[in-house]
Parts: C-alpha cells; structure tokens; sequence
C-alpha cells in the first residue's frame, strides 16, 4: 500500500518531504526559497496566484469566488517539472499561495509539490500529464489518484469540492481545506483540483504507473 510505504519512511509528518524536494525555510516572513535542485519554472501567461484574498480560515474552507477562478477555462502558469533529465510543462492555477516547486519521484509513480500558503489557505489547479504518472486498475482503467498533504492521505470524495460554482438551494458545497477533486479528464491530461491550509505546504500526488 502507498501509505504505508510512506508512513514507514518518516519519524515525522514531513520529514522525507522536506530532504526530497530539498527546500530551505526562512521562518521570518514565512517564507519558503527552492534550492538549485528545483527546477526553474517558466514564465506565467497569466497571474492569478496570489493576489486574492482566501476568507473563512477559522472554518478551514475555501470561499467560492476561489473555487470560481479556478473555474474559469485554461491554465495561467506553467512549471518544467524534470523527468528523467528532461522538462515536461506542468500547467497549473494556484490562488491563495504560491508555488515554490515540483519534483518528480519516478520510483513511487508521484509528483512532489511544495506551496508556500496564504494566510487562509487556497487553492491549486494542476494538469497531471498521463506521460508523467497516472493511476490505473488492474484492467487498465482510470482510478482514483492518492494525494497526500504533510504526510496524511486527504479526501477525495467528488461531493467535497464544487468545482462548478452554482447558487440556490442544495448547491451549498463545503470546499473544505485537505480535501481534492478531479475536476478533468483527456486521454492525455487528469486534472486535480487540491484545497489546501494555511499551514499546508507539501502535496504529494500518487499514481500507479508512469515516469519508466
């Protein structure tokens, strides 16, 4: 099982999250730097990342003017993940943080993601490429991706999270933080929609095959 391969890796909940993604941290300003080993990533197309303001942290939900940016087709930012000493786009939204950086992890079949939060959390848009890691049954069919933040498997129950914004009774929907949703799907691309705290800083996405 991954989360038991996982769990048996560390003494703490991030311990071999941080030497993986080899990141310092400055604590003044809360602040998080890559090192060189992250790879630089490209130049956004748009910004949409961090100049929103994310309410209702004390209830440990994402409003949903967040959930209806990300909403909104197509992708604002890419980053060169390096697999196997090549750069492959990632595309990807975020609001209410920033990306630090990403890491490919070819023998665990997972992408590595480092965010540094806003103060009430946010949220992240990512395109998994099924190139790079994709998670598939025993029959070769789509399942369900593991995500792991800080070193606890999260949600992902599709009722958790509306991804398309509606108004009215019975459209009321959580967006609780710690929680994702794959919000698309191509025969080339999964996409993942992860909601994240202001404490959350590490995601891990699992699949099943991938990155050989």
């Amino acid at each position: 099982m991954i989360e038991k391969d996982f769990f048996t890796q560390m003494n703490s909940k991030t311990k071999s999250v941080i030497p993986l993604l080899t990141l310092a941290v400055i604590i003044a300003g809360t602040t998080i730097v890559p090192l060189h080993s992250i790879y630089a990533q490209t130049t956004p197309a748009k910004n949409i990342t961090s100049n929103m303001t994310v309410p209702n942290a004390t209830t440990g939900t994402v409003s949903k003017s967040v959930i209806a940016a990300l909403a909104a087709p197509g992708f604002g930012n890419k980053y060169d993940l390096l697999v196997n000493g090549k750069p492959v786009p990632i595309s990807y939204n975020i609001i209410g943080g920033s990306l630090v950086g990403m890491l490919a992890d070819p023998k665990r079949h997972s992408i590595d993601v480092a965010v540094n939060p806003g103060p009430s959390g946010g949220a992240l848009e990512i395109q998994v490429p099924r190139q790079v890691i994709d998670a598939k049954t025993g029959t070769n069919t789509d399942q369900p991706f593991v995500v792991v933040m800080d070193g606890s498997r999260i949600s992902g129950d599709q009722t958790g999270i509306c991804v398309t914004v509606t108004t009215g009774p019975g459209n009321a929907c959580a967006n609780i933080q710690g929680t994702f949703k794959e919000s698309g799907t191509t025969g080339t691309d999964r996409t993942l929609t992860i909601l994240f705290g202001p404490e959350n800083r590490f995601t891990e996405i699992h699949g099943t095959t991938g990155m050989t």
